[in-house]
This record gives structure tokens, sequence and C-alpha cells, in this order.
């Protein structure tokens, strides 16, 4: 699964990694991505990138509240097609998730011991994601949910999960509106072990108020 993320990069190096793409939100320094929060993501909009804020946690257009609606922040990659939840957004709503890196628990004991987990090298990256419009009066909500899978043998001995992270070559695939099921699913494989690295860090990341660059200090490696 993907719980929390961060996403350091300056707006700048965002641009250049997605683009050609219109901004269309602000952007600061995250070190500590929760669940509930708006953060950049990128859509397609009469076929142009457009980095738009969206709340993390999928919210289904039929929801009655939004405030009392379950909040979906993962979709098993395996099964997104299929769920009545998700399906129409697979079909038709598709998104980037830009991050620079994510966190995930290994249970030790009775503990759970955040890792950060990033590429190698400290570069940019996509999570796949999917989105949808809770359109309500007073206002309408853009959100979106997190595509995971099975976690490669680096990442397997912290959890069984990990978020589905894409090649940028892949980018144009996954956000055009004529690609087709197979090929999309085909896409939602384990990122390459021999590209992603991970350390311990500080349990200070359970708390989502703390939000600062030293919580991603290594305790230990791996």
């Amino acid at each position: 699964m993907c719980g929390r993320y961060t996403l350091a990069k300056p707006a700048k190096t965002i641009k250049k990694h997605f683009d050609p793409v219109i901004i269309k939100c602000e952007h600061s320094e995250r070190y500590n991505i929760a669940p509930g929060q708006n953060t950049p993501v990128v859509m397609l909009r009469d076929n142009q990138r457009e980095l738009r804020a969206m709340r993390w946690g999928f919210v289904p257009p039929w929801s009655k509240n939004i405030k009392t609606a379950k909040i979906l922040i993962n979709a098993r990659s395996e099964t997104v097609h299929q769920k009545p939840t998700f399906k129409n957004s697979f079909q038709t709503h598709r998104c980037l998730v830009p991050a620079d890196g994510f966190i995930e628990w290994k249970v030790e004991g009775r503990k759970k011991v955040p890792h950060y987990i990033f590429l190698k090298p400290r570069s940019i990256f996509a999570f796949a994601g999917i989105w949808a419009k809770w359109d309500k009066t007073p206002s309408s909500v853009y959100s979106y949910s997190i595509l995971t899978t099975q976690a490669n043998s680096t990442l397997a001995p912290i959890h069984e999960r990990m978020p589905v992270i894409l090649e940028p070559e892949n980018y144009k695939l996954w956000l055009a509106s004529d690609t087709d099921g197979r090929t999309l699913r085909n896409l939602l494989s384990p990122f390459s072990s021999k590209k992603v690295g991970a350390y311990k860090i500080s349990n200070e990341i359970n708390s989502h108020k703390n939000d600062r660059n030293d919580l991603l200090n290594s305790l230990s490696f791996n």
C-alpha cells in the first residue's frame, strides 16, 4: 500500500519532468504528504497535461456526503478495472501522481518501523493514479487514489505491497483516453527492484502534523 509520500522537489523540477504541462496550482516542498490533503496531480484535459491540486482519498461521484465518505487512498491494480467503485475512473479518469519518495512501515515485533523509499538516483517520478469529481453543491471536489501492486524483491521484506511507479516513457499511454485496457493493465507491474532503495526513518513521520526535511534522515541503512 502507500500511506504517505513526499514531493520535496521544487515546482520548476516538476514542470520540467512532466512537460508539456500547464501549471494550475501552487506547490511547496512536502516531506510528509498524508491522506486527506490537497497535492499536485497531472491529468489530461483537452489533450493537454495539467498540474492541478486534488485531494488524496478517492471519493466516488455517487457519494451522498463527502464528509462521511470513506477515504480510499489506494486501489489494487489487479482489480481496479473490475471494482464498481473504481472501474469508470480507470477507463476514463487516469492521472499521474508526482512524488520523489514514499513511506512504508515494517512490522518488527509489536512495532511498526517507518522506512523511506526512493528511486536511484534521488529523482522525481510518478505513481499511477485514478481520479474522480464529486460534483455537489456548493462546491466540486477532485480526489484521487494511488494504484498498488505486489512489492518487488527489494521492498517485500518491508511490506507485501507497493505503489505502481510508471516509467516516464509510459506517461503518455497512461493518460491517453484511447489506450486499451490490456495495455493499461500491462503497465501496472512492480517497479524494478534494482532502481529503488530504502532506509529506516524516525517515528515522527507518523504524525501528519510533522512536515520537514529532517524527518527523512536515515537512522540506519538496511
